[in-house]
């Protein structure tokens, strides 16, 4: 069945597609009729987002179209429809899409025709209801005041007033400059901090203001221009949170560490913060405590490292002296054996020479002792050569008495011959006067030779002693070189050991004096041992002790055995920024 099927009831749905509302019409079996441009337009613009939940949806395509592809149980709605008697509104969420209805059903006769739809986008609304939403929760946490654009003061929450110690009346339609200092109220400063606002810039940082009676407040705020609909400030927003027990604790924490680094261990921070910091109070008193107790005993350990340090040094300087003596006596001596090793060297050469001669003598004295054992043999053949020549010359001094016996008989004949006999008595006188000069020659030879003989066997005495003396020299001298060569060996042993006495002083004296560098060193450190500990004296004495109280007996219980991570954080903890609560979003029923 149609809907408005007169003329003037065309007219109604000409008019309807002139109009802002979204317009959709349904028969009674819930098919879609009409839909007006208004609503093609919307639902077009939301077309992408639909479709990835209703993958077949097109917005040109909905008429004609039942309205149950918009549910995801069409029971529940055509059962609430059946029942609707006057105007109902809900929403449907399509997708990321939330769209607000408001069906009003169409009756001819108490007969139902069908049923008109004014679709609306639920962004906005729901946008306005979240920004609502959120001012409340802020407003429950936050301090805020509204301002007019030149800086009056339009309205504030509670916890503004309760911040600054104000009654609403006491400021609204005074202006901003009433919280700060007049110095700041007249200044270049101040009126480009509302200038920026006009020109929409926030403004967002740590500021201080004055409450009523002159107290100064710190706040962490923001200054929000909000905008009209032609984008115009038309007011300005501060949101803030107070934070001068934050500042005050800073501040206090801040001077106790100048006080601190100015040697201050007497100190205490006595008035208490606000509960969210006062641990960190509690936690920079205890930790004072502890440090002057430490710097108590590292006061007592100075003065027993300083007492220890100057006899350590005493001892140093001791040693050192010796050490020296002990390093001068140790080159001295490495000196002197080095001399002793070099005589000692010197005469193991010298000896070895020795050796070499006596071996050489030896040789010699043997080769003599051969030599006059020939000489002897040969003085022997000369003796009874010598023996065999007188022989000869006794024969010969016989033929030459023969001959003078022939030669004076020769004579004798001659004589009786007479004159005949002459020539020849010449001649036997001649042979005699020969045999006479033979006879005398041989004699002397004779005399010679048994003179020879008796020199000979003189000589060859000499020599037989001379031998026997050589066979005693080479017995000896064998003695003699092995006697020297015992000492060559003594003292090639004698040079080896002290050779390696040498090196071993020589490492005695590198170790002696690496012994003195290191006394040396370790004197230096002593020294400077007893320096920084007269120095670590003299740092103790900038600080501030106090005589009487100590951290066992006047510790905090609600800090005891707090540690430095600890102490950094219960400060991040204390420190940590407020944020908003979260909104929590209206459940929708679902239509």
């Amino acid at each position: 069945m149609k809907l408005f099927d007169t003329g003037k009831e065309k007219h109604r749905l000409e008019a309807l597609e002139m109009v802002g509302a979204n317009i959709m019409i349904a028969d009674a079996s819930l098919n879609i009729t009409y839909m007006n441009a208004a609503l093609r337009a919307l639902l077009s613009e939301a077309e992408d987002d639909l479709r990835k939940e209703l993958p077949g949806f097109s917005a040109d395509k909905l008429v004609g179209r039942n309205i149950d592809s918009f549910h995801k149980n069409p029971d529940h709605q055509r059962k609430m429809l059946a029942e609707l008697k006057k105007p109902h509104k809900a929403n449907i969420r399509i997708g990321s899409r939330t769209f607000d209805l408001a069906v009003t059903p169409l009756e001819s006769a108490g007969k139902l025709n069908g049923f008109v739809v004014e679709w609306a986008d639920a962004a906005e609304r729901l946008a306005n209801l979240d920004y609502r939403a959120l001012l409340d929760a802020v407003g429950k946490v936050q301090a805020t005041i509204e301002f007019q654009p030149d800086g009056t003061i339009i309205t504030a929450n509670d916890n503004f007033l309760n911040a600054l110690g104000y009654r609403h009346d006491e400021i609204v339609g005074k202006h901003h400059r009433m919280f700060v200092d007049a110095a700041y109220a007249g200044s270049g400063e101040y009126v480009q901090f509302w200038r920026e606002l006009n020109e929409g810039k926030a403004q967002v940082a740590e500021f201080c203001r004055i409450g009523k009676g002159g107290k100064e407040v710190h706040i962490n705020a923001s200054y929000n221009p909000i905008f009209d609909e032609n984008g115009r400030v038309s007011k300005v927003v501060k949101f803030a949170t107070d934070v001068t027990g934050r500042v005050v604790a800073v501040n206090e924490i801040g001077a106790g560490l100048q006080r601190l680094a100015e040697g201050d261990l007497e100190q205490r921070i006595r008035e208490p913060f606000i509960p969210s910091l006062d641990s960190l109070r509690l936690d920079f008193n205890h930790s004072i405590e502890r440090l002057e107790e430490a710097m108590r005993n590292v006061g007592e350990n100075a003065a027993t490292i300083k007492g220890a340090s100057d006899e350590i040094r005493s001892a140093a300087d001791d040693l050192s002296r010796r050490t020296e003596q002990q390093a001068a006596s140790v080159e001295e001596t490495a000196a002197a054996v080095e001399e002793v090793t070099a005589s000692v060297k010197e005469s193991a050469g010298r000896a070895d020479e020795a050796g070499s001669l006596v071996t050489r003598t030896k040789a010699s004295a043997e080769k003599s002792g051969t030599v006059v054992k020939q000489a002897i043999v040969a003085m022997e053949a000369i003796e009874q050569s010598s023996q065999k020549i007188g022989n000869i010359i006794g024969m010969i001094d016989e033929i030459a008495f023969q001959t003078n016996l022939l030669a004076l008989n020769a004579g004798v004949e001659a004589a009786r011959a007479g004159d005949a006999g002459k020539g020849f008595a010449v001649v036997a006188q001649e042979v005699r006067e020969l045999a006479q000069r033979s006879a005398n020659a041989a004699k002397e030879i004779k005399g010679l030779i048994d003179a020879s003989a008796q020199q000979v066997k003189t000589g060859s005495d000499l020599v037989g002693e001379t031998g026997k003396a050589l066979e005693t020299i080479v017995v000896e001298v064998q003695d003699v070189n092995a006697n020297v060569m015992a000492i060559v060996e003594a003292v090639k042993e004698q040079s080896i050991t002290l050779q390696e006495i040498n090196q071993a002083i020589g490492e005695v004296d590198k170790g002696t004096q690496q012994n003195a560098a290191m006394v040396e060193e370790s004197t230096a450190a002593s020294h400077s041992l007893a320096s920084e500990a007269t120095s670590l004296a003299d740092l103790l004495r900038q600080f501030k002790l106090s005589g009487a109280n100590t951290a066992a007996s006047k510790r905090p219980a609600s800090v005891s055995g707090a540690k430095p991570a600890e102490l950094q954080r219960r400060v991040a903890k204390s420190f940590a920024t407020q944020g908003n609560a979260a909104v929590k979003q209206d459940d929708w029923e679902e239509f």
